[in-house]
């Protein structure tokens, strides 16, 4: 599943050449650190506390469902086959929100009945009595029920209706399968489903797999589809509507792939359709193994709550604005965004699909296996995208996420509901992907997608946990990693290293090691000593060298063998380390003079995020970290210029309105040259690099108020609908913060524009003017109810200044119940809860009323504990770095002089 929030562009390093199918090796023992949980116990429980008892093993399913999407609601049956592995009068399976009709216990010897009594027991749990203990031996249960759609969470069975046309679609991820029908809801929970949908006669039914009988009875179609493989209850899907059917053709290796569109989009998927077999073909390729189902299908959602993607096996669902863009207009960006998610959601049909994790505490094997992976399949799909150079986006994000001392572990025990609902976030997908990538460059590429061959072979149609996938990898590797990945993945926190170099004999740089914790956290619990992978680029009389050792606080010490001491050295070569790497000064200023032109791209990048962190950690000096900037430009690739505009950017928030003219002056001058020459207007021989730094050169420019730029948005935006994608939403955001009839026009156009990209694009414009007078009126949609609060409650967060922002938490506040009335609030998809960040405003006269403000009101909602632990962190650090970096900025803009408007003699 790809998150809401990850639904971008990623980027990614292209692997080898691709290698034959692997023979699978023979099982190998366990390395010394077993992460196995103990089983569960068979015994029954007058109510389970998470884990259903295993007095019934299911071992196959057949559901039937009568879906009609004009209908409030669903009637269902399943047959859940298994074995009562003890004489047990109670059973429970998960169910939550389904009324059940009938259910009994059948004995497959002899076909005989037991009535059931079945009683919803808690928030999730379905208990089954029968009236004296039943034999073990093999049975099925028999249970009728009623179900009924969501309008609001896109969790379940879900209903959306657009353009007049009612659909219905699943999301079972990760515990909502139990909304659709009674089973149990658990990933080691790996059987064959059978499922059989009856629909009205003239719609579309797909599921996971192909359609073995279709058949119309009067007004009833009734599509039988062929078993599955073995899937856990959470991969099940399924999609009833009014669909169009685009033929992808098939793979290489002959897997029949298609588009299932909303109706009329069908020349929409025209993108998805040419490419998404051939992302088939690149991990067929990568696995060695051919594709584990008999079809893929990749279903359109009009629109996802809290995911942007799902990876069922055989029928993987985007929504709308991934899978459907316009042939004419769409920018480079969102193909490059749908390549990045199809690659991740297709890595999870082995990885995730076929081998299952056991239990939940393991979804980073899932997760940020597939975010690892997707960014090596997209740059081999599109290789002139280079899309390898945006690893480092991945790092910097986890690296922030894990900076709290809050945060939690990669494998957090799971012990409640909660648990399970808190796992789905950057430190499953961003930190696991960079661990991942950590240590595939420590081991070698070969070796470790080797190791990943291995596991995947020997778990096909199974589950496994991280002790198998460890031990894969160092069976390759020749030695035991799990103690070095247990110091990653079992506990919170980031190492900070502080190198120190030494050249008595071989030169050798020792490295120093603290758990990294930015300015103003609290006191964070003792952590165990990372063993880290360390990968030092440094200078070997005259010419670059690399050297690689596995630093602990007992082995800190790298070899830098060399002749002569060497001038410099850089302790995260490739930039893949995940651990912060601190710097001196002179350090710094040595990589940035003698070391720039033999760093690798990223590694500049690493290098620059490094000194501008610690900069905003008053570490080092403002102007040092500004001095990279001009470098960065210089590449002239997207990921360079994006670092040199984000740092300079994210100072916007500790400037005084004193020196604000100095800084919009510093900003026009350093980025509206380039933004000039980049104009507005998208060239027809624009490259990735190319849309991507005009979009962020331009905005710049923009934010600054570069007036020729600002007057060329207001005269686009009388053809806004119009406009390039590429550019749209640049210049709807100058054009309404600009010009008072331009805003009062789109104000009025949202609620008439039909095409949800542009309507986005156009809440996205009015979120973020300035004057608060304009805020209101855009701040009123958010609460009309002919709009979809999905959509309008972003408005809330667009606020530029610190008193658009008093004015959205007030609106909040005075309308309130209406606005969580409406709001989506189950568990995972949950978007509630991160209303919170609308009141952590970095500012000390107003923590403790906000703290108070957002635990009372957001404090007991699914996952929240959690999510708002972290969040008053981040605010505590927010607020004691604005202490720090104000007064380094003010400096910094005081020596700033403002430039003259040029003259000429024809102005005279």
């Amino acid at each position: 599943m790809k998150r809401a929030c990850l639904v971008a562009m990623v980027v990614a390093a292209c692997s080898g050449p691709a290698k034959p199918p692997v023979v699978v090796p023979p099982p190998q023992p366990p390395p010394a650190a077993d992460y196995r949980p103990a089983p569960p116990a068979v015994a029954m429980p007058d109510q389970p506390a998470l884990r259903l008892p295993k007095n019934f093993v299911e071992t196959r399913a057949n559901v039937e469902l009568t879906i009609d999407p004009a209908a409030d609601g669903f009637d269902g049956y399943i047959e859940l086959h298994g074995k009562v592995t003890e004489a047990s009068g109670r059973f429970w399976l998960h169910a939550i929100k389904l009324d059940i009709a009938d259910a009994s216990i059948i004995a497959d010897a002899t076909d005989t009945p037991i009535a059931l009594v079945a009683k919803p027991v808690g928030a999730d749990l379905l208990e089954l009595d029968a009236a004296k203990p039943v034999d073990a031996g093999d049975y099925h249960f028999s249970i009728k029920f009623h179900g009924r759609y969501d309008l609001t969470n896109t969790t379940g069975a879900f209903k959306q209706v657009v353009a007049g046309a009612p659909y219905v679609f699943s999301q079972f991820e990760a515990i909502y399968a139990r909304r659709a029908f009674p089973c149990v809801d658990e990933p080691d929970a790996k059987i064959p489903w059978q499922l059989t949908l009856r629909v009205p006669k003239d719609l579309v039914a797909v599921a996971n797999t192909p359609v073995e009988h279709d058949v119309v009875d009067g007004a009833i179609r009734t599509v039988a589809f062929a078993t599955t493989r073995p899937l856990p209850s959470y991969l099940v899907a399924f999609g009833v509507g009014p669909f169009e059917i685009v033929d992808a053709g098939t793979t290489k290796s002959g897997v029949p792939v298609r588009a299932i569109t909303l109706h009329g989009r069908a020349a929409d998927a025209a993108w998805a359709a040419q490419t998404t077999p051939r992302i088939l073909d690149e991990l067929e390729a990568w696995f060695g193994v051919k594709y584990p189902y008999p079809k893929l299908d990749v279903l359109s959602i009009p629109l996802t709550v809290g995911f942007g993607a799902m990876e069922n096996a055989g029928l993987v669902t985007f929504t709308e604005s991934l899978i459907l863009l316009d042939p004419q207009k769409a920018s480079l960006r969102r193909k490059a965004s749908w390549v990045a998610v199809a690659s991740h959601e297709l890595a999870h049909q082995w990885f995730g699909d076929s081998v299952t994790m056991d239990w939940w505490d393991d979804i980073w094997l899932n997760e940020g296996f597939a975010d690892w992976l997707e960014r090596r399949i997209a740059a081999r799909v599109m290789p002139e995208w280079h899309l390898e150079l945006g690893v480092l986006d991945e790092r910097r994000g986890a690296l922030a996420a894990d900076s709290v001392v809050s945060a939690r572990a990669v494998r957090q025990p799971i012990a409640t509901p909660d648990d399970i609902l808190n796992v789905f976030d950057g430190i499953t997908y961003e930190k696991g992907a960079s661990v991942l990538a950590m240590f595939e460059s420590y081991v070698g590429p070969d070796k470790f997608q080797q190791g990943i061959r291995d596991y995947v072979a020997a778990h096909a149609d199974g589950n496994a946990s991280v002790t198998d996938f460890v031990a894969a990898i160092s069976r390759v590797h020749g030695s035991d990693l799990a103690p070095a990945f247990a110091t990653f993945l079992d506990q919170a926190g980031a190492p900070e290293l502080t190198g120190s170099l030494d050249c008595r004999g071989t030169p050798k740089l020792a490295l120093a090691q603290h758990r990294y914790l930015p300015v103003g956290s609290p006191a964070a619990p003792d952590t165990k000593p990372w063993i880290v992978p360390v990968c030092v680029a440094y200078d070997r009389d005259g010419a670059r060298a690399e050297a690689c050792g596995l630093v602990s606080a007992d082995a800190n010490e790298v070899a830098l063998p060399a002749k002569r001491c060497p001038r410099w050295t850089y302790a995260n070569a490739d930039g893949h380390g995940y651990y912060h790497l601190a710097h001196t000064a002179d350090d710094a200023a040595k990589l940035r003079d003698e070391a720039w032109s033999q760093l690798t791209p990223i590694e500049r990048r690493a290098l620059f995020a490094e000194v501008s962190d610690a900069a905003r950690q008053g570490q080092l000096a403002l102007p040092l970290a500004l001095s990279f900037v001009p470098r960065l430009l210089a590449a002239g690739d997207r990921f360079s210029v994006g670092d040199a505009i984000g740092f300079p950017r994210s100072l916007d928030r500790y400037v005084t309105d004193d020196v604000r003219a100095k800084y919009e002056s510093w900003l026009r001058a350093t980025f509206a040259p380039a933004a000039t020459a980049a104009g507005l207007t998208p060239k027809k021989t624009d490259d990735l690099d190319a849309e991507s730094e005009r979009g962020d050169l331009v905005g710049e420019a923009l934010a600054a108020h570069e007036p020729a730029l600002v007057a060329e948005a207001v005269k686009q935006a009388d053809h806004w609908r119009d406009l390039p994608q590429s550019t749209r939403g640049l210049v709807l955001g100058a054009a309404v913060e600009a010009d008072a009839a331009v805003f009062a026009r789109v104000l009025r156009d949202v609620h008439d524009e039909a095409d949800r990209a542009r309507r986005n694009e156009a809440y996205g414009a009015l979120a973020n003017v300035s004057d608060l007078a304009k805020q209101r009126q855009a701040l009123a949609l958010v609460i009309d109810d002919k709009l979809d609060i999905r959509e309008t409650r972003w408005i809330l967060f667009g606020s530029r200044t610190l008193a658009n922002e008093a004015q959205g938490r007030q609106f909040f506040r005075d309308h309130q119940a209406a606005i969580l009335a409406r709001m989506p609030s189950d568990d995972t998809t949950g978007e509630s809860v991160s209303i919170a960040n609308l009141f952590m405003s970095c500012d000390p006269k107003l923590r403790d009323e906000a703290v108070a403000y957002v635990t009372a009101t957001f404090g007991a909602m699914p996952g929240a504990k959690h999510d708002l632990a972290e969040d008053i962190e981040q605010n505590d650090q927010c607020i004691a770095r604005h202490a720090v970096v104000e007064p380094m900025v003010r400096g910094w803009l005081t020596g700033v002089k403002i430039p003259k408007p040029p003259s000429s003699k024809k102005n005279k």
